[in-house]
């Protein structure tokens, strides 16, 4: 009997524990509680993952304060970045907000949840499940509403949230380059995804070879072709002075020792009929200075003053294919930008509304980019 009661009371724990793991959110550490909030019980907890880099991030923490303060009661908002905690303490003296604020300093949660493009929001109940994601400002004072009627188990946010205490570096100033171009090799760090920090008077990538190069040619990675012996990741700091327009394609390859030759393949491709463009000025999205330019989620990519170029770029990405024009691109001033762009046909109306673009999926011929090591 005692051997059957033991039994029992292990596959219990062993099937409840993980259970009640998923319902728990870890973090490194919890820079600041709610301000706004009236309980530490609550039924739903909205987890806003940022970055103190990221501009829209700004504007998307603002909305959730005011809906935080429209519902203090069983709702609770989080916000967390993956950076130092220092430096995450040091932005909040500059911008404070009366939101919770935790650090997921190993990226565990941000992992966990795919996170790959900011500002990113996700609602969970109690019980850790996933109610609602998108971006942070696409949640509606209605859907929080329905979902509390809903979900009236709670849980008190110290349990929801785990504080690993994990450690951490200390931070350093803002590096300053001491030339014009400077480049090493990432050795210890590998990068899925091209890190750009946009300074004051130079621009930092952190990356492989084929992204940087992409974004300086603002084509689609795809269409950058070289052996995965080039395909290094490297840290490059670029001054801004020699290049307004921010295509650093030449001192790029020249510091690499490389060559580069373009040629015309077919293949599917974004189409854009732009004879009949119609650009939007600046005045239509304001984010402040010294913020980043995209707010892109997994519907819709906002921009605050870039070029046509940028935003063809930024669809490449997120359309996983190249961008062309039927007619060559001569503007170069900076407009405002909101293109939807999940849904196809959704896509297309929005850009000839508001644009006056006409866009079209089909095989058309595209630029490949193929770079070799320059003979000695």
């Amino acid at each position: 009997m005692k051997i059957d009661y033991l039994l029992k009371n292990f596959l219990i724990a062993f099937i409840v524990l993980p259970v009640m793991a998923l319902g728990q959110i870890n973090v490194s550490e919890k820079v600041q509680v709610s301000k706004s909030a009236n309980n530490s019980e609550n039924a739903l907890y909205f987890i806003d993952f940022w970055a103190t880099w990221c501009g829209p991030c700004v504007y998307a923490k603002e909305y959730l304060g005011v809906l935080q303060k429209q519902y203090p009661n069983d709702f609770y908002v989080v916000s967390i970045s993956q950076e130092n905690p220092e430096l995450v303490r040091k932005y909040l003296k500059k911008r404070p907000t009366d939101l919770a604020v935790f650090v997921d300093y190993e990226g565990e949660t941000f992992n966990k949840h795919n996170i790959r493009l900011l500002p990113h929001g996700i609602l969970m109940n109690a019980d850790g499940d996933v109610l609602w994601e998108g971006s942070p400002t696409d949640f509606k004072a209605s859907d929080l509403a329905r979902f509390l009627r809903s979900n009236t188990k709670k849980k008190h946010v110290d349990k929801f949230f785990k504080d690993k205490g994990a450690k951490t570096e200390n931070i350093e100033t803002v590096y300053q380059p001491k030339s014009a171009f400077e480049i090493k090799t990432l050795k210890k760090e590998s990068f899925d995804f091209l890190q750009i920090q946009e300074r004051s008077n130079y621009v930092e990538f952190k990356g492989s070879v084929k992204d940087i190069l992409a974004y300086n040619l603002k084509v689609y990675k795809s269409q950058v072709k070289l052996s995965d012996d080039l395909d290094q990741q490297y840290h490059m700091c670029i001054s801004k002075s020699n290049n307004p327009y921010g295509n650093h394609t030449a001192e790029i390859i020249d510091a690499l020792k490389l060559e580069m030759y373009h040629s015309e393949v077919k293949g599917e491709a974004m189409v854009f009929d732009i004879e009949s463009i119609t650009f939007w000025d600046t005045n239509q999205i304001d984010w402040g200075r010294d913020t980043a330019k995209y707010l892109i989620d997994e519907y819709q990519i906002q921009a605050d003053n870039v070029t046509f170029k940028e935003v063809l770029y930024q669809l490449s990405q997120v359309l996983e294919k190249p961008v062309v024009t039927v007619q060559d691109i001569t503007d170069t001033a900076e407009h405002d930008w909101s293109i939807h762009y999940k849904f196809y046909d959704l896509m297309q109306s929005d850009l000839l509304d508001n644009y006056g673009i006409k866009a079209e999926a089909k095989t058309t011929s595209y630029k490949l980019y193929t770079l070799t090591k320059k003979a000695p």
